[in-house]
């Protein structure tokens, strides 16, 4: 292992340990229903739903790209951690975790993934809800590596990897609606 990367590691490590002197029972409380998995997923997800109905879209484009990225970066988290294999932290250090520690491997974050990838499809076809949202997304990544089952390193690539993954899905959904749109108004005239 290269000594740049031995560097990182080790300040991931002291990151999170730096972290857990944070604790405190009514932050670990609230930090605990927010890591929950009907968070991540179902609600911001609804939070999509409900922007297509109170617009009146005929075509939920919110709803379809939040959705689809929520899947896309489920799917990839769980392929990356397959690859990756990184312990968990009181695996890796002996870190005692707040909560129940999941048996899968710890890189990338999948909560911290599909919270932003959901997060930037609704902030970039949403405007009205991007800080909202990117602000519940900041408190799921962050209670991850609160409750001790993430390191920082692993709530960082899964944000930045969900982001990416939902402003791209939600980039390209509205291009192609776009498409049939003016596809759709060239026949009419024609």
């Amino acid at each position: 292992m290269s000594d740049a990367l031995e560097f990182l590691l080790q300040l991931d490590r002291e990151a999170i340990r730096a972290t857990a002197e944070l604790h405190w029972s009514p932050a670990t409380a609230f930090l605990t229903l927010v890591s929950a998995w009907w968070v991540k997923g179902p609600l911001l997800i609804a939070v999509a739903w409900c922007c297509d109905v109170f617009r009146r879209r005929a075509f939920p484009l919110v709803a379809c790209a939040a959705t689809a990225s929520f899947f896309l970066a489920s799917w990839l988290s769980v392929v990356i951690k397959g690859v990756v294999e990184r312990s968990r932290p009181p695996e890796a250090i002996g870190f005692d975790a707040l909560v129940g520690v999941p048996g899968s491997p710890s890189f990338p974050s999948g909560h911290a993934a599909t919270a932003f990838a959901v997060a930037g499809a609704i902030a970039l076809l949403a405007p009205r809800l991007r800080w909202p949202v990117l602000g519940v997304a900041s408190l799921i990544a962050f209670s991850r590596v609160y409750l001790g089952v993430h390191f920082w390193i692993d709530v960082l690539a899964g944000a930045a990897l969900g982001l990416a993954i939902g402003v791209g899905m939600a980039w390209t959904l509205h291009r192609s609606g776009r498409r049939r749109h003016d596809a759709g108004r060239e026949l009419a005239v024609g």
